[in-house]
């Protein structure tokens, strides 16, 4: 049976709906995206909101945004981006975060995948990491899952994307994550990291067929490969995974999931 995993990322709201970033409302386009989740995808089984849900880490904001998830609240979960306040998140989404103590994370099991949710930020600053602490966790919940394919969310990514602006503000200790995951990733078990941060569509394989993905944001989009910021026009994106037993061979030997992206068009 196929389940669904739906991820939203780098929303960028603010407790007032009329600000912009940029020169752009982003309340709209996260309404908008919630309703065509609603239109196209209403069946699916986990939202995932993988950082900058807010920019302006306004209690407000999340209280916002929890009132428009309304009856989906049960299958939500969230983690940090660097924009976001992880006690307003607690606050907000006691039922939605949790785990770790000073950080943000999440677990959660559907039929033989097992996802986990990493918090990567590192206050007051863009760029992330996950600390020795996170990873021995993120060590223990690997080895007490062997057997289970893996979904790992968090915001920064752990792969250069050809921007040379985005590269300076990945994840830091982004090999030694590689090393945790490396280390228990077997022949059996599809392995798959989703990330937010850089605004952007990308795929890429880590050692070892870990697959990698960073998804285009509800809020602006970045233009992929500049030296500096630089927007591109695009409506809002999310990200649609469906993951079922087994293997998909037009994916790649020992890949257990279809992984595709979902945009909303105006």
């Amino acid at each position: 049976m196929t389940r669904r995993i739906v991820q939203l990322t780098d929303c960028h709201l603010f407790a007032d709906p009329e600000r912009e970033i940029r020169g752009t409302r982003t309340w709209p386009r996260f309404l908008a995206v919630l309703a065509d989740i609603r239109k196209r995808v209403p069946d699916f089984d986990l939202l995932v909101f993988t950082g900058d849900t807010a920019h302006d880490e306004e209690l407000a904001t999340y209280e916002a945004v929890r009132r428009e998830l309304g009856d989906w609240i049960n299958r939500v979960r969230i983690i940090p981006g660097n924009h976001d306040n992880r006690a307003a998140l607690r606050t907000v989404f006691p039922d939605s975060s949790g785990g770790l103590d000073g950080r943000v994370t999440f677990l959660a099991r559907i039929d033989d995948w097992q996802l986990i949710g990493l918090d990567s930020q590192r206050p007051g600053e863009l760029a992330g990491s996950l600390g020795a602490e996170q990873l021995d966790w993120l060590r223990i919940q690997l080895e007490a899952t062997q057997g289970l394919n893996k979904l790992i969310f968090m915001h920064h990514p752990p792969v250069n994307v050809q921007s040379a602006w985005l590269d300076k503000i990945r994840l830091q200790d982004a090999a030694e994550f590689v090393d945790v995951l490396t280390d228990h990733v077997r022949a059996d078990e599809a392995q798959l990291v989703g990330c937010g941060h850089v605004h952007q569509d990308l795929v890429a394989v880590l050692e070892r067929s870990v697959t990698v993905f960073t998804t285009p944001a509800v809020g602006l989009q970045f233009r992929p490969r500049t030296a500096e910021l630089e927007i591109e026009p695009g409506p809002p994106a999310y990200r649609v995974v469906d993951i079922a037993p087994g293997q998909h061979p037009a994916l790649g030997s020992g890949l257990g999931a279809i992984v595709r992206v979902g945009f909303f068009q105006s």
